[in-house]
């Protein structure tokens, strides 16, 4: 995480169950390095998507903005 997008100062290892805070407008990725899929669930305040929506993959998600 970083407050510029060219510049990440936040790296953090993390395992199931665990949850990532991101502050409002700070730069971020999550990348698995694990041999099981990922499961991710952004919760966004005020809603950035439409109720319901899913992204099966990063992708999609990215095609979809």
């Amino acid at each position: 995480m970083s407050k510029r997008k060219d510049e990440w100062t936040f790296e953090k290892n993390v395992r199931a169950g665990s949850a990532i805070i991101v502050p409002t407008g700070t730069w971020h990725n999550v990348i698995n390095t694990g041999m099981v899929p990922l499961k991710l669930y952004s919760i966004y305040a005020p809603r950035k998507h439409p109720h319901g929506t899913v992204y099966r993959t990063k992708d999609d998600a990215l095609a979809a903005e």
